[in-house]
This record gives C-alpha cells, structure tokens and sequence, in this order.
C-alpha cells in the first residue's frame, strides 16, 4: 500500500473519532439537560402539592412533617429522591438535589451525602457534585465562590440563604467536612482541578437570617 493512501486512512480515522467524540458530548449534554429539566418540574409539582394544603393542616405543620421524614434518613429520604434546588447566582448556577452520592445520582444532579444533616434541620449539610466537560457538570464553575457570596436552598415548603466563610482544597481522605457542626452549615464538595482531580475543592457557608 503506499504511504499516501495510508496517510489518507489516518487521516479518515482521526475525522471519524473527532466525530465520534462531538456527537458523544452533544449527546451527553442534551441528556443532562433533559434530566435537569425533569428534575426542575418534579421539583415544581413538591411546591405546587405543599401550597395545596387544607386548612385543617397548617403549613408549619407540613414543615414539621418534611423535616421529620427528611430526619429519619434512608428509612424515609430514598435515593435519587428530589430534595431541594441550590442557587448560586455568582455563578448563574440553578441545580436539582437528590438523596445520595452515587454514580447514577451524580450523573444527572448534585447529592446530599446521606450521614449528613438535611436543610432546615440544622447542622452541617453536606452537597457533592462533579466537575466535568461530559456528565455532572453541575459544580464545574465552583471555584468561581468567593468568600461572602450568597447560595440559596429552595426546599418544597420554605428558601434558606447561606454566605461563604470559607473555601478550602483538601486531600481525597479528608472526611473531615462531613462531620457535624453546632451551626447551620451548608458545605459543598467537589473535584478539584478538572480533568485531574487530585484534590477536593470545599465551600462552607453559614446560614443567614433571611
């Protein structure tokens, strides 16, 4: 065969893989968008059902029920459950939050680490995500926080505001941020630097009286 012929079969190879790998990112950003987008209205249907509540069950009651099923962990909060939607305006960054941590949840939406506390109950709340150019790109923009910018935490019944005290990078052994705190904390944990992931990038923000 000669050279220039295998030059040209190279060459078709190299096209066909760029192909390959653009389709594949298309395809894998339409799909997360659409599972966004489903999560977003699953989401809007808990408001809609807890502002339809009779008057014989007032709303801080249902509050107290929420809280008290969100309390009782695995038993009642399942995975891949819809919990809450976190804004980070700094950031233009509006995302679904489902009970747990695992691959599947994390492909398609941020998790709540099951040991830790649930929103409104108090403690520390403990929210991962990825950061990624294909699925669960959810937290690529997180190193973008800075100390003193605002997230918000929209449950199915009330909206809690947060503002970051403190931003650090640990070691992938370094459980420490998921234990307990005496305040209402909201910490968020991720995959730092992209691609490489050596690291884990931690936002940790106090709750502020709204």
């Amino acid at each position: 065969m000669k050279p220039r012929y295998i030059v040209k079969i190279i060459g078709c190879i190299f096209i066909a893989l760029g192909l390959f790998i653009v389709i594949g990112s298309l395809y894998i950003n339409i799909r997360q968008q659409a599972m966004k987008k489903s999560a977003i209205a699953e989401f809007k249907n808990m408001v809609v059902a807890s502002e339809a509540v009779p008057e014989e069950h007032p709303i801080d009651d249902v509050t107290s029920e929420l809280t008290e099923v969100a309390s009782q962990g695995g038993s009642a909060a399942v995975e891949g459950d819809i919990l809450y939607m976190l804004r980070i305006p700094c950031i233009d960054s509006e995302n679904p939050v489902r009970e747990g941590v695992s691959a599947g949840v994390l492909a398609d939406s941020l998790g709540h680490e099951p040991d830790t506390a649930y929103i409104g109950e108090g403690g520390n709340c403990v929210i991962a995500g990825h950061r990624n150019y294909s699925f669960g790109s959810f937290f690529n923009r997180l190193n973008e926080v800075k100390e003193g910018d605002m997230i918000y935490v929209d449950t199915a019944t009330d909206s809690y505001s947060y503002t970051v005290v403190e931003i650090k990078v640990v070691e992938p052994e370094d459980l420490s941020v998921l234990e307990p705190t005496d305040t209402e904390t909201l910490t968020l944990y991720t995959c730092t630097p992209l691609y490489l992931a050596t690291h884990r990038l931690v936002i940790i923000a106090n709750r502020i009286d709204d």
